[in-house]
């Protein structure tokens, strides 16, 4: 559980700070990288980058939209044959979850590259 939120924290204050000048895919790397260092498990570490990337791109998204009151959203839904422009916010939100759980999960993954296993008694030659 401590592992699950100090990573959840990590990725939603790189994506809050540095989200702005890096692009996704930098983003992708550096929760990668996080994952890979704070040690999570698979799962975990695919939940909760991924929770923290969504939620954070989602609120992202809402906070931009309300703030500059811009028509973008509105010409895209139209363009994407979407009725309500506010379903853009929730598109983006899944977007950022599987960018960031997948991100997470390669960190965790690669991770368990590097652990040592143990294999028996007798060793396979």
């Amino acid at each position: 559980m401590a592992r699950f939120l100090l990573l959840f924290l990590l990725i939603v204050f790189t994506v809050l700070f540095l989200g702005t000048y890096l692009p996704y895919w930098a983003l992708m790397l550096l929760v990668s990288i996080q994952a890979f260092l704070v040690g999570a498990r698979p799962g975990s570490a695919f939940l909760g980058s991924g929770l923290s990337f969504g939620i954070t791109w989602l609120l992202l998204a809402i906070y931009i939209s309300i703030q500059t009151d811009s028509e973008l959203p509105a010409h895209m839904a139209v363009l994407m044959g979407i009725k309500n422009d506010n379903l853009l916010w929730f598109a983006t939100g899944i977007l950022g979850f599987l960018i960031g759980g997948f991100s997470g999960l390669t960190g965790a993954l690669f991770k368990r590259l590097f652990e040592k296993k143990y294999e028996g008694v007798y060793r396979r030659g």
